[in-house]
């Protein structure tokens, strides 16, 4: 009956008049024009392997079924608001931090490593995720310890120095050196928003992109907001979903690994087929330019617009449309109007998918195990794929995902002229 509630509010908030838009910025306080300009050229990475975890799996497929069948988060019987009611949350079942009957070498997390259960259950998700992205390629890999040129590390919040030092120990021990990754260069980032997130991604394409050798690159990122900290904290600040605050935030936990290649690394793995990721498009806007809103095209249509033109995209094209939105108004409302006006041939309940309400909120890497999907939706149609991110407050992002066999982008050859019979 809560998830059937839940679904109807849902659709009642979808027909609400649309939202102001405002302009955006980057950062706390640096005013940003509505999109920024973008280099000519830009890279050319290749998403080689993925893996991902939530609470409806770790197969992009049936996440993306979930979603095509309306699946909402149920009643969480760990968790309680402050009055004991069980609170709405997408947590993953099959977790077990610190279960005693397991071997260290099986549990494989140091206590040192975490800070409270959610950073366990964090941790213990990139765990079992990561042998599922790696094991793949070791055998590429092996020849050349190195072709595998950094991790990047995508992390919920800032930890120290020595913290992070201790997780980069436990990455090479754990998961790099047993399969022949001599990766040195860990660097662990807090991004402050999915579409920093997606940011971070860019500047590491670009840096394998000028590379002339082979060159492969690791993203892992995770996040659990299911502890009684976080639940405490929201509702606190009226961000947790409630009966009184319906656009509240659903806890939620997800993780999400990405192997990437330029295109020489492409070529090593025997990977040429794989899905294309273009650069991001992305923004930000202030609550405080809300008056505006009427003036200026929403920010996410700007942006659609803008990773379209830049990719050279025609919108028809596009087979599919995933985005990490959930159930709150403000989001919906502008991703219908936004989508329904760009691309009216889709079907919103099968071409067009709000994966929030299978992930939970799970920012600022929600919009990566989105993109997995997207990839994922891309490769079953050998099609194109756009992937939004709106799951952060006020910061919006848009990528393209290619899956078109790379012989569909070359240009048909034109035959000779036939010679002169004269």
């Amino acid at each position: 009956m809560a998830g059937f509630w839940l679904l109807r509010t849902f659709i009642e908030h979808l027909r609400l008049p649309p939202a102001a838009t405002v302009s955006h910025e980057r950062g706390s306080n640096a005013p940003l024009p509505a999109v920024a300009s973008a280099p000519t050229r830009h890279p050319q990475t290749f998403l080689i392997a993925f893996a991902l975890q939530c609470a409806h799996g770790t197969d992009a497929a049936e996440v993306l079924d979930a979603a095509r069948q309306g699946c909402m988060p149920p009643l969480d019987d760990d968790l309680r608001d402050a009055h004991g009611f069980p609170v709405f949350a997408a947590r993953v079942a099959d977790l077990s931090p610190g279960d005693a009957d397991r071997t260290p070498n099986e549990s494989a997390i140091d206590i040192g490593l975490t800070d409270g259960e959610e950073d366990t259950r964090a941790l213990e998700m990139l765990h079992g995720a990561l042998p599922r992205a790696l094991d793949e390629l070791a055998e590429f890999v092996a020849p050349d310890p190195a072709v595998v040129r950094t991790v990047l590390w995508l992390a919920d919040r800032d930890r120290p120095d020595e913290h992070g030092a201790r997780l980069a120990t436990w990455l090479r021990r754990e998961h790099l050196a047993p399969r022949g990754i001599a990766a040195t260069n860990v660097c662990l980032h807090h991004p402050r928003d999915d579409a920093h997130s997606f940011e971070l991604i860019d500047a590491l394409a670009a840096d394998l992109d000028r590379l002339s050798s082979p060159a492969l690159a690791l993203v892992l990122a995770a996040v659990s907001h299911v502890g009684e900290r976080t639940v405490a904290a929201w509702e606190a600040a009226s961000h947790l979903f409630t009966a009184n605050t319906q656009d509240g935030r659903i806890p939620g936990e997800a993780a999400a690994v990405l192997v990437l290649a330029n295109r020489e690394g492409a070529v090593l793995v025997r990977r040429l087929s794989s899905p294309r990721l273009s650069h991001s498009a992305s923004g930000r806007f202030s609550p405080a330019d809300d008056f505006r809103a009427k003036t200026v095209t929403p920010l996410l249509g700007r942006l659609i617009d803008t990773i379209l033109t830049d990719t050279q995209v025609d919108a028809a094209r596009v087979s599919s449309v995933l985005a990490d939105a959930d159930h709150r108004t403000p989001v919906t409302r502008d991703l219908l109007r936004t989508l329904s006006e760009r691309f009216p041939t889709l079907e919103p309940l099968s071409d067009m998918l709000n994966l929030g309400n299978a992930t939970g909120f799970t920012a600022p890497i929600g919009g990566l195990v989105t993109l997995l999907c997207a990839a994922e939706a891309a490769s079953a149609t050998e099609g194109v794929a756009l992937c939004l991110t709106c799951q952060s407050p006020h910061a919006r992002a848009a990528i393209v995902i290619d899956a078109r066999p790379p012989s569909a982008l070359s240009p048909t050859p034109t035959p000779d002229p036939a010679p002169d019979a004269t």
